[in-house]
């Protein structure tokens, strides 16, 4: 594939012999067309198509996210946010049992230079909230207390993910408390920082653990003394252990993100106005 710079001066456009020259995204593109494509199906072609089938599958379901946050690197490289996911995600998909097997801690979900804040261990305390404090500038370079922080959790098991509301760079604290279809099921949690000309950051990975339901405790927390802030172990490190060995979240009956007076991001929306 070429790129052409300066295409009035060429003339060109639709098919000329076996090259097609074509306009996206206001760049002039120019490639060889093959009417016979070969497609030999092979076992081990129809493996690799099954698994980048998969990948495309997990894409299309964070398509929201990744439009906010690779849209614009993406558009540099002449590709669309889940095609740049997708290729920039190689090293973290792999095959099991002809089934996508996905290392989340390696996942890219946002890219771009702004400074990263450092993520301490998440607690739960009253009400099922989740809080992850942050160290807003670990690497001591140029950023604002404006910047938003986000993070964005996703379920494998029932395909559902969602980006919360941001906070500031200067709260150094984030909240959310977790919504019931994530009980009984393991939740991954990556954060991210956004600056106030759009600009992102690079993932970090913050961990992942079993959503529990322990309505039963609950109720016995209402019955006795006020329970005291759980420190989790969501460590990114010694991801091969168990999830029985991984700290438990509580029931979680909706969202709240921020503050008391913060709103859910519906799984189709974007958060990015959230602030003001």
């Amino acid at each position: 594939m070429a790129i052409a710079t300066n295409n009035q001066m060429m003339g060109l456009k639709g098919k000329v012999g076996d090259l097609v020259t074509y306009r996206w995204r206001g760049k002039w593109i120019t490639r060889t067309f093959s009417s016979k494509p070969h497609n030999p199906r092979s076992e081990k072609q129809q493996a690799h198509r099954m698994l980048f089938k998969q990948e495309v599958q997990l894409a299309g379901r964070m398509n929201w996210v990744l439009r906010e946050t690779l849209d614009a690197i993406s558009a540099e490289h002449g590709m669309t946010a889940c095609n740049y996911f997708i290729k920039k995600n190689q090293s973290a998909f792999s095959a099991e049992d002809g089934m996508l097997a996905v290392n989340w801690a390696e996942l890219v979900l946002s890219e771009g230079p702004v400074a990263p804040v450092a993520f301490g261990a998440p607690e739960i305390t009253e009400r099922s909230t989740l809080t992850v404090n942050f160290e807003r500038n670990p690497l001591h370079i140029s950023s604002s207390n404006f910047d938003r922080v986000y993070v964005y959790l996703y379920c494998p098991e029932t395909k559902m993910g969602f980006l919360t509301a941001p906070v500031y760079r200067r709260e150094r604290r984030l909240s959310v408390v977790l919504p019931e279809s994530f009980i009984g099921h393991e939740v991954h949690l990556w954060g991210m920082v956004q600056d106030q000309s759009g600009r992102w950051s690079q993932t970090i990975y913050i961990g992942y653990g079993p959503v529990e339901n322990t309505a039963a405790t609950q109720q016995d927390d209402t019955d006795g003394d006020k329970p005291e802030a759980r420190t989790m172990d969501y460590s990114n490190e010694n991801l091969e252990d168990s999830a029985k060995e991984k700290a438990s979240l509580r029931e979680a009956p909706g969202w709240s993100v921020g503050d008391s007076n913060s709103r859910p991001l519906p799984c189709e929306g974007s958060a990015l106005n959230q602030l003001s």
